[in-house]
């Protein structure tokens, strides 16, 4: 949905959480194309739709990006900057819970530097911090 959203509104770009590019090499679907067109969008400020289609014209992924541009996701226009925003912040939450996850299994099974010591206690206190103003 994160995708679709973007292309059909390509403002949005301005919205998308610094941080999500550092998860480049993150495992997720859809992911280094989201990250593609919002490059895309940053680098011609007020691309529309259309012409991000036209950019991909000549790609396997044109179809993707033509079926994701008509898509209806049945969002009222009122919420789709909030909406957006909010599958993007999760994006980035996802990468936490994973990297935790692994920090945690490497500990269990040859222990941390104290480099990844760090990166998980900053984690944890990230993912604490969220869940405590739930």
């Amino acid at each position: 949905m994160l995708i679709a959203l973007l292309i059909q509104n390509p403002y949005l770009y301005k919205i998308i959480p610094k941080k999500i590019e550092n998860l480049y090499n993150f495992k997720m679907k859809g992911l280094k194309l989201f990250l593609e067109i919002k490059k895309i969008c940053e680098t011609k400020k007020k691309i529309k739709t259309e012409q991000i289609l036209e950019f991909y014209r000549n790609s396997k992924k044109y179809y993707i990006i033509k079926k994701m541009s008509n898509w209806e996701h049945m969002i009222p226009k009122k919420k789709i900057k909030n909406v957006f925003y909010d599958y993007a912040k999760n994006v980035t939450k996802k990468y936490l819970e994973y990297r935790q996850h692994f920090l945690i299994c490497k500990e269990k099974l040859q222990g941390l530097k104290k480099k990844e010591k760090v990166e998980l206690w900053e984690i944890n206190k990230k993912i604490f911090k969220k869940y405590k103003t739930i």
